[in-house]
């Protein structure tokens, strides 16, 4: 039952995956991968329900407003807004994202994907003196009023858009 629509979750899924990688990506190769994450991610979450929509039509029109209604007010805010991000993101050229930098010690940096240790970051220098630090870019919506970061604002879509799916299957399966 609606294989399309699961694998635009699936899809989904993997693009907030990488995303997530990005996000943790102390030097990056290509500066601009994180933006393409999350264009990529907002365009295939915004196509579960389109792709519902056109494998089941009737029920999915009978079905979705009352869906919708029983969910809280902020998963409504998060789906409203998320979609118009990918709607930024067609048509205005990106999401609308803010980026801080937050200044960490060399030392504190994840090297996880680097093998060995002696590949990571290293400093050296007389006792008391404190490591240099690195800007790492902190990407956030303007969601509810206050900051939060894009990776969790997916995360809560992805997660909502998970429950659409099961609940439309669990009301929709015959037996």
């Amino acid at each position: 039952m609606i294989e399309a629509t699961q694998k635009k979750l699936r899809e989904a899924r993997f693009f907030l995956r990488l995303l997530n990688q990005e996000s943790q990506v102390p030097v990056r190769n290509e500066p601009e991968a994180f933006e393409f994450y999350l264009n990529a991610f907002l365009s295939a979450a915004r196509s579960v329900t389109f792709a519902l929509q056109h494998e089941e039509k009737d029920k999915y029109e009978a079905w979705f407003q009352t869906w919708l209604s029983n969910r809280s007010e902020e998963d409504r805010q998060v789906l409203n807004f998320l979609r118009n991000q990918r709607n930024y993101a067609e048509k205005r050229g990106g999401a609308e994202v803010n980026v801080i930098w937050e200044y960490v010690p060399i030392t504190e940096v994840r090297t996880d994907n680097r093998g060995h240790p002696a590949y990571g970051f290293h400093w050296f220098g007389p006792p008391g003196t404190p490591p240099p630090r690195i800007g790492l870019p902190v990407h956030s919506f303007e969601l509810s009023g206050g900051q939060e970061k894009v990776t969790s604002s997916c995360e809560r879509y992805v997660a909502i858009l998970s429950e659409l799916v099961r609940d439309f299957i669990q009301t929709h399966s015959e037996g």
